[in-house]
């Protein structure tokens, strides 16, 4: 399965397709604009490393002063799942 996310891509996932670094199961649903979608981390297989912003910082008159405020896993099956909605 090839996924490919470009930059500035809108993502949305469910409650339970994402998880915080230290491995919390996301409760909500989050929307993000995506920044960069890394290599899949040797700890935790199925799920891929995604960073971006919430989609309020990156208003004209709000700009976040991070390359990205967001850092997720994402379940590989949600991320394909996402970008195909």
């Amino acid at each position: 399965m090839s996924i490919r996310v470009a930059a500035g891509e809108r993502l949305s996932l469910r409650t339970g397709e994402w998880a915080t670094h230290a491995g919390q199961l996301g409760t909500t649903y989050i929307d993000m604009r995506v920044v960069d979608v890394g290599g899949e981390p040797t700890d935790v297989p199925g799920w891929m490393r995604v960073r971006g912003h919430g989609l309020d910082c990156q208003w004209e008159s709000v700009q976040c002063p991070e390359p990205w405020c967001l850092e997720l896993l994402v379940k590989v099956e949600a991320l394909y799942d996402a970008t195909n909605r």
